[in-house]
């Protein structure tokens, strides 16, 4: 038999971060402040979007895709 212990996962850091949120009441899509479209509609469902905060995990941007 074969017993290990199960590596520890990361906590990510938690932080305030700003989001759009969808105000239809059939729909709840959101989206980070980063990744908004340009005329702050929903992908999902096309209705407008209003700004919130909430508490979510950190993004780690370490990908450097355009460099060579």
């Amino acid at each position: 038999m074969y017993f290990a212990k199960k590596a520890v996962e990361e906590v990510d850091q938690m932080m305030d971060t700003t989001v759009y949120a969808c105000q239809s009441e059939s729909c709840n899509g959101w989206m980070r402040e980063d990744f908004v479209t340009v005329d702050y509609n929903c992908p999902m469902c096309g209705t407008e979007m209003s700004q919130e905060v909430r508490e979510l995990p950190k993004i780690k941007y370490d990908h450097q895709f355009y460099n060579k």
